[in-house]
């Protein structure tokens, strides 16, 4: 017997997103993506199509935006064991991404407040 077994996420897992994001983080980063930052990649594009991460209240619509909010949810979810990423970095258009990380909502605004020394 079969029984399916429930990850909590439900949506469908885009390719092209996970591909596109990869072809833009910074080289340096890229050579060090391994298979736990992959399955943190596509939890991110899963919560995207269900909904649960936005980008100025709506689903991400362009390469830029679906960049920021995959980025915003791997730092966010990012344990030690994932590759050292400081997130979508030098955003100056202004940006709000919410997203729900294990049923606990975040906020991130961009471009990211800089205090001054």
């Amino acid at each position: 017997m079969n029984i399916p077994i429930n990850t909590g996420h439900t949506g469908t897992f885009n390719h092209k997103s996970r591909k596109d994001f990869l072809e833009d983080l910074p080289k340096k980063i890229r050579n060090t993506v391994r298979g736990v930052d992959l399955a943190l990649i596509n939890e991110a594009i899963t919560v995207i199509s269900e909904g649960n991460a936005t980008i100025n209240g709506k689903a991400p619509n362009t390469r830029v935006e679906t960049y920021i909010v995959i980025a915003s949810y791997f730092k966010t979810a990012r344990t030690p064991l994932h590759m050292f990423f400081d997130g979508a970095l030098n955003v100056e258009n202004k940006y709000i991404v919410e997203l729900k990380y294990k049923y606990l909502p975040y906020v991130i605004k961009f471009p990211e407040e800089q205090v001054e020394n």
